[in-house]
């Protein structure tokens, strides 16, 4: 699972985890696959992820179009327990 963190100019303000069944749609709708993007993500794929996430979980909040959405709404992946690598840009 990964969570992110999202908060919107429209008041929105929480922290949605993208299960297993939303990265697998996502993976089927996009054609990316979690497991080829080794440890890096873009933020690009991020904010596709996260706008799948959204409107399964809110739809009613959540624009059609993803450039609606990246203009609404900031995301941030939440860390894991990993340490930090410094060779590698955090998403």
């Amino acid at each position: 699972m990964l969570d992110l963190q999202i908060t919107g100019d429209n008041g929105f303000d929480a922290l949605v985890t993208a299960k297993p069944r939303h990265i697998l749609a996502f993976e089927r709708a996009t054609g990316t696959k979690f497991s080829d993007l080794e440890d890096e993500v873009s933020m690009a794929t991020i904010y596709q992820l996260a706008h799948l996430v959204m409107k399964i979980q809110h739809p009613q909040e959540t624009p059609a179009k993803l450039a609606e959405f990246e203009e609404t709404f900031d995301v941030l992946p939440v860390g894991s327990d990993d340490a930090p690598d410094p060779t590698h840009a955090g998403a």
